[in-house]
């Protein structure tokens, strides 16, 4: 698969114009390589040999960058688990390759809540979903609104959004949850880790999909109806982009949108880079190996 990459470079003044690249509120220097997945489906377990390769190939992918970059964050956008994978795998392996979080997909709740608990307990991997209260569920003290990380002294700020559960999620196995408006909870949410907590950086890990016809909310209506969020790493609707967009919030600042197909085809890369004085958002969708999935 081709790929291409988009890069934005400029001096500090067009940042309030809004050209193309988040506001950057980083102290002194600072680099940040983002890397990221979607809709896995658990294609990375199960003794198969397309997994296996996938597997490989994005854990040396994973370990070169770091190798290379002082400072890495790796995020998935949701539907990790695979409903026929009884062993659980899947955030064993995630663990493994050093996630930092992952957003609720509406297949992470195909095993029932109670597999999901289990697994969160077992692999402690921060699972966000802002807009799904989970207090009467098995989920209860494992999925938070938000993860707060700290790279080169600077706080980074990953909330999680999922989908309307309706007609996604048979209601037997989401008792007890109930969904939130994502447009407001991302406002609410965004504020709140800009203003209380001090982040430079706000990362939106969103299961919404990425574009719908009807009125469904999508990444593509988030980010204009949206505050203090810098990028939004999405998943669900499979969406393959060449490389990220980028979409003016309601302050007229810029919000990055990336989604990096399903399957395992693809990983999504986001370099940001400030000097002081020129800041550089560089964007790609690498692949990684899974090609011969349907």
């Amino acid at each position: 698969m081709q790929r291409r990459t988009f890069i934005h470079q400029f001096g500090l003044g067009a940042i309030a114009l809004g050209t193309g690249i988040p506001q950057l509120d980083f102290s002194g220097d600072f680099s940040l390589s983002i890397l990221h997945t979607n809709d896995l489906h658990g294609r990375f377990g199960g003794g198969n040999a397309t997994s296996y390769t996938f597997a490989q190939k994005a854990r040396q992918l994973v370990e070169k960058i770091r190798r290379e970059q002082n400072h890495v964050l790796l995020l998935d956008a949701g539907d990790v688990l695979n409903p026929s994978n009884s062993k659980g795998e899947e955030l064993a392996w995630m663990k493994g390759m050093g996630y930092d979080a992952f957003a609720l997909g509406n297949h992470e709740f195909d095993r029932g809540m109670q597999d999901l608990s289990t697994q969160l307990s077992r692999n402690s991997i921060p699972a966000l979903a802002a807009n799904y209260q989970l207090t009467d569920t098995p989920l209860a003290k494992l999925v938070k609104p938000h993860h707060i990380v700290e790279k080169a002294g600077q706080r980074i700020g990953i909330m999680g959004l999922g989908l309307n559960p309706q007609g996604a999620i048979p209601q037997l196995l989401r008792e007890g949850l109930v969904y939130r408006d994502p447009l407001a909870t991302a406002n609410e949410v965004a504020a709140e880790l800009k203003e209380k907590h001090g982040c430079s950086l706000v990362i939106c890990l969103s299961h919404l999909g990425y574009h719908y016809q009807d009125e469904q909310v999508s990444d593509l209506k988030l980010a204009p109806q949206s505050r203090n969020i810098d990028i939004i790493i999405g998943g669900h609707t499979h969406t393959f982009l060449p490389e990220p967009i980028v979409v003016n919030n309601l302050d007229g600042k810029p919000v990055l949108i990336n989604h990096a197909g399903w399957g395992g085809l693809l990983m999504g890369r986001i370099d940001l880079h400030n000097n002081g004085a020129i800041r550089v958002a560089k964007g790609e969708n690498m692949a990684i190996g899974a090609q011969n999935w349907a």
